[in-house]
């Protein structure tokens, strides 16, 4: 009785990790009015830096002064030296980066979200705050 008890607890905790969501990811960018600049970078790769499969990257709120737009491009990525994919810092692959223009003549603060699915099934949110001057 004590191992099953034990297997369902397991069981249970795995399955609420999966059904609760990941945390949204916050950053700060800084832009002049009306100038183009590079607010977000997404890309999915194994660990030889080849891709593990597109994906889905959208727009989900804002921005309220200006225009974003996802490109699909070469990037660099950026991950942390603790990673496995570090080294695939050093040359750009395959990804999607989100690029935002304030209106012309907008000063304050925008903000744009984006949420994220991956190939893999996993899914992130990224909140970009911009102090438009």
């Amino acid at each position: 009785m004590k191992r099953r008890t034990t297997g369902l607890i397991t069981v249970l905790a795995v399955l609420a990790g999966a059904a609760w969501p990941a945390a949204a990811e916050s950053y700060g960018k800084s832009a002049l009015s009306g100038q183009e600049i590079y607010i977000f970078r997404d890309v999915s790769l194994n660990a030889d830096c080849s891709s593990a499969g597109a994906n889905d990257v959208r727009i989900i709120a804002g921005p309220s002064h200006g225009k974003v737009r996802l490109v699909h491009a070469k990037i660099y990525t950026g991950f942390a030296k603790s990673n496995e994919r570090w080294k695939c810092n050093a040359h750009k692959v395959d990804g999607i980066k989100g690029l935002y223009r304030s209106n012309p003549g907008y000063k304050g603060r925008d903000q744009v979200t984006f949420s994220v699915h991956t190939y893999m099934g996993n899914a992130h949110q990224a909140v970009v705050s911009i102090d438009v001057q």
